[in-house]
Order: structure tokens, then C-alpha cells, then sequence
């Protein structure tokens, strides 16, 4: 078994710089995931002059851990966005069907070869007494002209199905625009730090300077908690998936609307695969992170298993757009990060060129609170404070682990093959990590930072590694 993401068996042919002068250019993205590659790509065919920093490789971090489905039927976003606004669900439900097209024809019209396929879309519960749910959403999508249809079948309640939608391999795909524009993507380069001078942010990066008049945030979770506050809007949740192959690929994905979350998707390259996502849940929550993958590995006999985090708003839409003097982000796609990767290019681009845009209000950082939001508030504070409190007890229930502190430092002491010191804190807010001895890994469960064995970062909010030299 391997305890990584299928996706993550794919090696990137294409090989970029990292910084290593100083550069002027009028916008600087960070993060090289499916967000940021996305965002370069629609500034480029506008001629917009672009760099795109990442620090590590592109598109290994949290995109090469999702299920990877191109689709607008999305659980319970739009039934969540209703219960506040009826107009916010059909404007969302428009930006992620025009982003499903938006990737469409960026594959279809550059040839790309990603293992795009279509794959009709299921939503469905087992619940009787989520049947009211599911019509409502039928006839919610009617209303807005999509063409969907009432699904009956003996293991569901019910179910409702829609066939304009897709899969496809996300680092394949990300490979294509590495390619494309390897001479201004540059990988293994890190923002250390940025300030804003006479209009333009002076961004350290690798001990060189870059200048950019806008700077864009495309990091999974924001790494500053000033100015945006992001633990006190959202929670984080984690998810366990698991991949295998099977006889023939089957042109079909599902979700339900149930706890726990169950979704799967078929993929087919040289062979066929069926992954398997379980749970969805606060990562607050989590009591011991084996135990769930035990119970994935439990349901099938899967040849891959791996988890991921995914940011949840306190309103149910994504982040996008300008936070403070054009320092913009794009995060918080509560789960459905795919399509939201689109969106988020095209609105981006848009906020730059000074063009209109039907979704930047929709998605704006700086929207106007609402009554969902006031709603969530105390949910998202007490889950931060809950996954900060559990994570400062040593709750790593794992025989090779002791805590000693050293210079002041909490530190674990992994006795793992090879003795390994590493920080107990995470740098970004000082909780404290456990480790992940499936996917051998030091996970942040307060706010998604996650390093590897040795204490190297893998993908942040944190910027540094939690390495410790030996005493």
C-alpha cells in the first residue's frame, strides 16, 4: 500500500529555476497549486506581466491530494447558501458551472492530455428524511436552467443526477502550464517576508528581492493573520481517501448528503481506478487520526490511501479578491477547489484589468457580514480554540514518541528508523502537531500546516520547517 495520493505517482518532466536575483515585475503570485497556475495563466493571455513563486513543486501540495472531480454539484453548498440567500446560491451556482467550462476548454483547446473524461454527477442520500433536501435541490437547478434529472435506484433514498461534468488528472494538468511558462515559474522559492513601499510590495524571496505592484495570495490557507483574521471565519476539515485499481472505468462520480460524507469518482490512464473519499469532518474533531484511516482501509482493499484539509467558510463561498492595496488571495474553497481554481483566475484577472465581473462581489473578502456569519462565528472560534486545546496535550498515542523540551523548544523526539528531533509547535500560531504515522507526517489540525517525517514543510499556512539539530 502506498500512503500518498495517486496523483502523486506522476514525476513532472518539467524542471524550474528558483530565484536567484533580484526582479521587478507588475504581479507577484505565491503558490504554485492548481489556484495559482490558473491565475498566471489567465494574466499571461492578457498580457499581464507575471511571475508565479512556489515553495516546493508545483501542484504537490494540497491539489495533488483532492479527488480532482470537475464539477458543479457540490453537496450542500447551494442548499447551505440558501438558508441566507436565495440570489448568492444562483449567482454561485453560474460561477462554477462557467468555471467547469472555463477548465473544459482550457483542455480541449490546448490539447491537453490530463485523462479528461466525462463523468456524470450524482448527489444522493440514504436518509428518508433528507428526501425534502434533495427535491429542493432538483428544483433549485431546474430554476436555473440545468438540465437534471431524479435518480431512483434501491440503495438511495433518492438521487439526483447531471452529465455536463468531468474528472481529470490535476498534475497532468498543471504540467501542461508548467511547461508553457517554465521560464516564469520558479519552484523551491519561498516568501519570506513582504512590506508595502510607494505602491509596490517588496517581497523577500530566497534572499532576493521582488517588486510587484499587486500580490496574490494563492496559498491554500493564508500564512498572516493580519489583516484578515482567517482562523475566526472558517475551520478546517480533513478528509481520508483511498484509491484501486478496478476492471473498467466508469463514466460516473457521487457525493451524498449525509454524515459521514461519502464520495467517489473513477479514473482511468493505463489502468482503472476507483477512489474513495470517507468523512469530512472538523479536524478539531479528529481523536486519532489512524483510527480513520484504519476504517478506510477496512471498507476495501485500497493500493493508495492519503488525507486531506480543506478551509470551510463561515458563509459557504470562497475568498477571492482584494484584502488591503492590492495584496488579493484566493482560499477558503470549502472543498471544492477544482472549480474554484477557476473561478478565482478569471476573477482575479478581472479585479487587475479594472474589467467588470458578475462574481467579484459575490466572492469578495471584505463582503458584508451576514446572518449565516454571525451564525458560524462562535462555530469557526470554538473550533480553532478546540483543535488549539487538544493540541497541546501530547495525545500522539505512539510508542517511538517522547517530549522533551530543549532551548526552550517542546520538542518530539521520534525514535523512527533514525532518531528525529522535531518542534512540537507549529511556527504559524504555536499549536501543537501530531504525528500522522500513516502518511508519516507532522499535521496541524488547528489550521492545516503539515511537514514531513524529518520536520521539512510541506505546505503552510507555516513558513518554516520544525527541524531540530540534534543535542
Amino acid at each position: 500500500m502506498k500512503n500518498y495520493s495517486i496523483w502523486q505517482d506522476f514525476k513532472t518532466n518539467v524542471k524550474c529555476s528558483k530565484i536567484n536575483k533580484d526582479l521587478y515585475v507588475d504581479v507577484l503570485i505565491v503558490g504554485g497549486g492548481i489556484t495559482g497556475i490558473s491565475i498566471l495563466n489567465e494574466l499571461k493571455e492578457n498580457n499581464v506581466s507575471t511571475l508565479l513563486i512556489e515553495q516546493n513543486k508545483c501542484g504537490y501540495g494540497v491539489t495533488s491530494r483532492s479527488t480532482a472531480k470537475i464539477t458543479y454539484l457540490q453537496e450542500k453548498i447551494y442548499m447551505n447558501i440558501r438558508k441566507y440567500s436565495l440570489d448568492k446560491a444562483n449567482l454561485y451556482l453560474k460561477s462554477q458551472i462557467e468555471a467547469v467550462n472555463k477548465i473544459k476548454n482550457n483542455i480541449l483547446n490546448n490539447n491537453i492530455e490530463c485523462d479528461f473524461k466525462q463523468a456524470d454527477s450524482y448527489l444522493v442520500t440514504v436518509n428518508k428524511n433528507k428526501v425534502k433536501d434533495i427535491k429542493e435541490e432538483y428544483e433549485f437547478l431546474k430554476n436555473n436552467n440545468v438540465n437534471v434529472e431524479i435518480i431512483n435506484d434501491k440503495n438511495i433514498k433518492m438521487g439526483i443526477k447531471v452529465s455536463d461534468t468531468y474528472v481529470f488528472h490535476p498534475l497532468k494538468y498543471i504540467e501542461f502550464f508548467k511547461n508553457k511558462y517554465q521560464d516564469i515559474i520558479y519552484e523551491n522559492s519561498k516568501l519570506n517576508s513582504f512590506k508595502r513601499e510607494n505602491d509596490y510590495y517588496i517581497c523577500q524571496v530566497n534572499n532576493h528581492t521582488i517588486k510587484a505592484k499587486y500580490l496574490v495570495i494563492a496559498t491554500h490557507y493564508p500564512y498572516f493573520l493580519i489583516p484578515f483574521l482567517t482562523p475566526f471565519k472558517s475551520h478546517i476539515e480533513t478528509s481520508f481517501i483511498g484509491a484501486k485499481k478496478v476492471n473498467k472505468y466508469v463514466n460516473q462520480s457521487l457525493i451524498n448528503i449525509d454524515k459521514p460524507t461519502v464520495s467517489y469518482r473513477f479514473h482511468e490512464d493505463k489502468n482503472s481506478y476507483f477512489i474513495y473519499l470517507e468523512n469530512s469532518l472538523k479536524s478539531a474533531n479528529i481523536k486519532n487520526i489512524k483510527n480513520y484511516f484504519d476504517n478506510l482501509k477496512r471498507k476495501d482493499n485500497f493500493q493508495y490511501i492519503w488525507s486531506n484539509k480543506d478551509i470551510i467558510t463561515n458563509d459557504y463561498l470562497p475568498w477571492i479578491g482584494n484584502i488591503s492595496n492590492n495584496l488579493l488571495i484566493a482560499t477558503g474553497f470549502n472543498t471544492w477547489g477544482i472549480s474554484n481554481s477557476a473561478l478565482a483566475s478569471m476573477v482575479i484577472r478581472d479585479i487587475i484589468l479594472n474589467e467588470e465581473n458578475p462574481y467579484i462581489e459575490l466572492v469578495n473578502p471584505k463582503r458584508s457580514i451576514n446572518l449565516s456569519k454571525i451564525k458560524r462565528l462562535p462555530i469557526d472560534i470554538s473550533c480553532s480554540a478546540i483543535a488549539y486545546l487538544k493540541s497541546t496535550i501530547n495525545n500522539v498515542n505512539n510508542t517511538h514518541i517522547k517530549y522533551e523540551q530543549i532551548n526552550n523548544n517542546k520538542v518530539a523526539h521520534l525514535n523512527y528508523n533514525k532518531d528525529i528531533l522535531v518542534k512540537h509547535r507549529c511556527p504559524h500560531m504555536k499549536c501543537g502537531l501530531v504525528f500522522n504515522e500513516v502518511e508519516n507526517t507532522w499535521d496541524c489540525l488547528c489550521h492545516g500546516s503539515k511537514f514531513d517525517l524529518t520536520g521539512k514543510l510541506l505546505e503552510g499556512p507555516s513558513k518554516e520547517n520544525i527541524n531540530v539539530d540534534k543535542y
